[in-house]
């Protein structure tokens, strides 16, 4: 172990003494230090306080929270516009409220941008004077503004209303729970199969107990929709494809049923809702939320999805021609090929240098663009698999549609709607 002496010795050597000149080096220039030390007064301004009466507010929280979760409100990307006083938004996964907004054009080095301090309370029980512009930093990178509450009936569609003798009966989409006592099911809140029958639902569950679909077990029908003018298999492979990442794996037996899901029963019901009148279009599903989030329509009649993380994936870009591109957004087309050429080796596989063989290139998402032009429509898809076919063909099986960038018209036509022409019963 080194003594004091020794480590004196070492700290007098020659090469630890520093300079006038050098020491000038560590001098932070006076514009860098005044900058810094107002960016630490903000901060220190804006720190978290407890919020002396938060029980005026701890309501509204709980409130809101129960309105995500039956589809009253949504999740929003942040704009500047949808900011203002009596707005809830979520940073961070946590949800605050923006009581007071003292805003105003303001000159922000060497722009006039809307700034200001504001009263936010969270729903911790803390309390800020946070800027409007950190606010919004904050939701641009890991949150949402959540919209105003909708008391409006949105489920008049499966009331029935407008149905004429010329109208189709298709089948039911039902909505079940499971009575299993099979503790891996059992203690799941929110848990629900959704499934489509041309027959009744009671004849469709009636040997459920025997059937690993139904986790077998006996089920209660929570709620059934009697289904017009409406391809119902597909609609019921859309509304899976949507909650897809509220999916619940499990295996019974050696099988593991698919048509299973963790989402609250309200949004289920909007969802299907917004299935049959084609407003589904708008609308992702936030599983970390449990709320239903709504896709971006901007200033060039554009809609598209909250942005999609791909960090680290291996993401690989596509032209497609618009006929193949709508089929894959209308779950027609689950196969993407393409040629091996000498235009596209270096593209589609990947070179060892140490051994000097190619390898197929293993995407995990593809990014698919509607032919060359500016405004083309822009798909980023799940791959899979990817299958190399002799002699020269590589096959992308697709999974889920994880975001998109589309022309209005193409959103609307190429979708849901065009098949969502009908009206439905809800029992």
């Amino acid at each position: 172990m080194m003594t004091d002496k020794e480590l004196d010795e070492i700290l007098s050597d020659p090469i630890f003494e520093i300079s006038e000149v050098e020491q000038k080096l560590f001098d932070l220039p006076e514009a860098v230090r005044q900058s810094r030390m107002k960016r630490s007064q903000a901060d220190e301004v804006a720190q978290r306080k407890p919020c002396a009466n938060f029980a005026d507010y701890a309501h509204l929280f709980a409130q809101v929270r129960q309105d995500l979760r039956e589809g009253r409100r949504s999740l929003v990307c942040y704009k500047e516009d949808n900011v203002q006083e009596n707005t809830f938004f979520i940073a961070d996964g946590q949800m605050g409220y923006i009581e007071e907004l003292d805003v105003a054009q303001r000159q922000i080095k060497d722009r006039v941008r809307k700034d200001g301090r504001s009263r936010v309370i969270y729903e911790d029980g803390t309390e800020s004077n946070i800027l409007f512009r950190t606010i919004g930093k904050n939701i641009t990178r890991n949150g949402y503004v959540i919209t105003e509450r909708n008391d409006g009936q949105e489920l008049d569609a499966f009331l029935g209303k407008g149905i004429t003798e010329e109208d189709l009966p298709q089948g039911w989409i039902y909505v079940l729970r499971s009575k299993s006592t099979d503790e891996r099911i059992a203690s799941v809140e929110n848990l629900y199969k959704i499934g489509f029958t041309t027959t009744t639902v009671e004849q469709r569950i009636q040997n459920a107990r025997n059937e690993s679909t139904y986790l077998m077990a006996d089920v209660e029908v929570i709620c059934t929709y009697r289904v017009y003018n409406v391809d119902v298999h597909r609609l019921e492979g859309l509304i899976h494809s949507f909650f897809h990442t509220a999916r619940f794996h499990v295996f019974v037996g050696d099988a593991e049923p698919e048509e299973w899901f963790v989402v609250p029963l309200p949004i289920v019901r909007e969802a299907i809702a917004r299935f049959i009148d084609g407003s589904i279009v708008e609308y992702t599903y936030n599983r970390e939320q449990q709320a239903l989030e709504r896709n971006v329509l901007d200033t060039a009649n554009r809609v598209r999805t909250a942005p999609f993380d791909t960090t680290g994936l291996d993401v690989l870009s596509l032209s497609i021609k618009q006929v193949f591109f709508n089929e894959i957004l209308r779950g027609e087309r689950n196969v993407e090929y393409r040629q091996i050429k000498d235009t596209t080796m270096n593209k589609l596989t990947l070179l060892d240098k140490a051994t000097g063989k190619r390898y197929v290139r293993q995407p995990r998402l593809l990014r698919l663009a509607s032919g060359y032009c500016k405004d083309r429509d822009v798909l980023l898809v799940e791959v899979r698999q990817t299958l190399f076919v002799r002699p020269n063909r590589i096959e992308y099986h697709l999974g889920r549609i994880v975001g998109y960038d589309l022309r209005r018209t193409t959103h609307e036509s190429s979708w849901v709607s065009a098949e969502a022409g009908g009206s439905a019963g809800c029992r």
